[in-house]
């Protein structure tokens, strides 16, 4: 029987999904590691609105008053930046996803048809025994015959 003619095939799409599957676990942890910045710089906000709070009760420099209001404004602006990170990172993870399911929808493709295959090459030797045995048969019964006859 001959062999699986898609076996290299096979193999190389299991190379690929496997890669594929690697860099989607590492766009995963991308976008995981820009959510926790996220939350840091929201605990980073909120502990600097307390301490605007507290400081503003006791009075503050107009001077004072610009630089908080700078570093809230730097501050927004770098939890802008980290929303758009979010969002490309998932976008980014999303995609690659995405192309590893549909690497891994062929390697499944490919492993039923190597199934399929191998099914037929056991039916096959199956029939190829049946024969030789049908065959050792005959010429037993006519060996038989044969040294009954004389």
């Amino acid at each position: 029987m001959r062999p699986f003619a898609l076996a290299r095939v096979l193999q190389l799409a299991e190379r690929r999904s496997e890669t594929l599957s690697r860099t989607v676990k590492l766009a995963h942890g991308v976008w995981l590691r820009a959510r926790g910045r996220q939350v840091q710089l929201t605990a980073l906000r909120d502990a600097h609105i307390a301490r605007m709070a507290g400081r503003l009760r006791g009075g503050v420099t107009a001077e004072q008053l610009q630089e908080m209001n700078r570093l809230q404004h730097a501050h927004a602006a770098e939890m802008q930046a980290t929303r758009e990170a979010i969002d490309a990172a998932q976008r980014d993870w999303q995609a690659r996803l995405s192309e590893w399911m549909q690497a891994e929808q062929r390697v499944k493709a490919l492993r039923l048809l190597e199934q399929r295959h191998l099914a037929q090459a056991a039916i096959l030797q199956r029939r190829v025994e049946q024969r030789d045995h049908d065959e050792l048969v005959e010429l037993t019964h006519r060996r038989d015959a044969g040294l009954r006859g004389r």
